[in-house]
């Protein structure tokens, strides 16, 4: 469905060309500067932009979030019509505005902000915000509303709007005065402070408990985002983020853990576990990549691994490894590629013969569905 708004835009020139200036929302500038997505799943389209790099995105069809070139982002309001009320009636050269102040403080504002421009680079501002009101069609709302609604949409950013970069799997900042605690999503408005004091885990797993699942999910991406070179830090984000489901990032969090490890059995064991989540998050190459650094960790195949990983195949190392082959295995035959499929078998079939007896024994059936479906002469899922 398209928008009206976008459509008197894109049909009439005059109108997008006074939006675009002095009110910086040019809908012949509807690209980013980088590949993103929202962490919803939710539909985005670039429909506008603005001078400095940035893009008002459309989410889900209806409400605008805006992206500045410098990595934040924040919900403008919940519909293009809205966001052009903010753009036109309180533009961007009206700083310092409060949500505290009342109609006549706003306006007093707004009228001291439109001086200043039109002495600067706007001497028509009256003239051209008129024709563009008009013929847009845009309410006159009170100011006081108009604020208000913008503010309401900025906290509200989170946990359904927030914007990823679809490389690094990074969240668009969101300022502190956006965002709402997450203590407070979990305990409702006016909870006592001295409730405050547990660690942020703890509202993480008590959001999850009240089926907050998602607000828990951005709050995960957020705390890992702000997280250095921690391993404890990250082999936690990691567990908690494959608790709530996302495997994308959790494999984030664990290949950050992984470049960390020093000793070969805490690198095999780390890089195992990025291997399952890689294969779950649908990245099967990725997963092949991960499976051949556990192996290299632990010698097989070659090399001289340390003194941690002595006898690593006679222990349960050995077959956690293995059964992450043999997954990675059965995950290549069912997308189709069967060329993952069968170098990870041959991988898989070196270390069945170099595991303990006990070992192999325990990933029978997993090993003899993985040697049917790779064979290609039994189905994969007996």
């Amino acid at each position: 469905m398209t928008d009206r708004f976008l459509e008197v835009l894109r049909a009439r020139p005059e109108l997008a060309d006074l939006a675009a200036f002095p009110f910086d929302f040019d809908v012949n500038r509807a690209y980013h500067v980088e590949a993103v997505h929202l962490a919803s799943g939710a539909s985005l389209e670039p429909i506008a932009g603005d001078d400095t790099g940035g893009t008002y995105f459309l989410c889900g069809g209806t409400a605008v979030l805006h992206a500045s070139s410098e990595g934040s982002a924040v919900l403008l309001a919940d519909s293009v019509g809205e966001a052009l009320e903010v753009l036109v009636r309180l533009p961007w050269w009206c700083e310092d505005l409060s949500a505290g102040l009342g109609e006549e403080d706003l306006l007093a504002a707004v009228r001291a902000a439109d001086d200043a421009a039109r002495e600067e680079f706007a001497p028509e501002l009256d003239v051209w915000r008129a024709a563009l009101i008009r013929g847009l069609g845009l309410p006159e709302r009170p100011l006081t509303e108009l604020l208000a609604r913008s503010e309401s949409a900025a906290l509200r950013t989170d946990p359904d709007h927030v914007l990823l970069n679809s490389r690094e799997l990074r969240a668009y900042r969101l300022e502190e005065s956006c965002r709402r605690p997450l203590r407070e999503v979990v305990l409702g408005p006016g909870a006592p402070e001295e409730a405050g004091a547990e660690d942020e885990f703890t509202w993480i797993e008590q959001a999850v408990r009240q089926g907050l699942g998602e607000h828990a999910r951005i709050a995960l991406i957020r705390l890992l985002d702000d997280t250095g070179p921690d391993a404890d830090r990250l082999r936690e984000l990691s567990r908690a983020l494959e608790r709530v489901g996302d495997h994308a990032q959790a494999a984030r969090a664990q290949a950050a853990l992984l470049t960390l490890r020093d000793t070969a059995r805490d690198r095999a064991s780390a890089a195992y576990a990025l291997a399952r989540l890689e294969r779950r998050k649908g990245d099967l190459a990725a997963a092949g990549r991960a499976l051949e650094q556990a192996r290299a960790a632990v010698g097989a195949g070659g090399g001289t691994p340390d003194a941690t990983v002595v006898e690593w195949h006679r222990r349960g190392l050995g077959r956690l490894i293995t059964e992450q082959h043999l997954e990675l295995v059965l995950a290549a035959v069912e997308a189709g590629d069967t060329e993952l499929a069968r170098a990870t078998m041959a991988h898989t079939r070196l270390l069945l013969g170099t595991i303990g007896k006990e070992s192999a024994k325990a990933l029978g059936r997993l090993s003899t569905r993985a040697k049917w479906a790779v064979a290609g002469d039994r189905p994969s899922g007996v």
